[in-house]
């Protein structure tokens, strides 16, 4: 589930794919900049290999909008999208029991809409 939160307003946007591949990734970044048409946009990304593909490299080329850095080997921890996903399994994953995957879906969604805001 690749997610990202907007810095200003503490909004957690979030996408459903039943994998991630750099592919994947294009599609979130291209749903960013329809989300943001006017904004320059950062996304901070681990080093993971679809997040550096040759792919996202050409994609990149043609969207100068959209900025990514990359954080160090073994620094996830400087992500603030990990500390949300940290809370996020505490609440929601650990211990749950979900009928289906939509409930596990909308549970999610609903968490992330009302309950979790980022704090400064």
């Amino acid at each position: 589930m690749p997610a990202c939160i907007n810095v200003h307003s503490g909004e957690i946007i979030h996408w459903f794919y039943d994998w991630k591949n750099s592919f994947i990734v294009i599609e979130c970044f291209e749903d960013l900049l329809k989300k943001y048409p006017d904004k320059e946009i950062y996304v901070i990304a681990d080093c993971w290999s679809a997040h550096t593909s040759y792919a996202i490299r050409i994609w990149k080329f043609f969207h100068p909008r959209l900025h990514i850095v990359y954080l160090p080997t073994n620094s996830s921890w400087m992500n603030m999208i990990e500390r949300v996903f940290s809370k996020f399994d505490a609440d929601i994953l650990q211990n749950s029991n979900f009928q289906t995957v939509r409930e596990a879906m909308n549970r999610i969604a609903n968490y992330f809409k009302k309950e979790l805001s980022f704090q400064n």
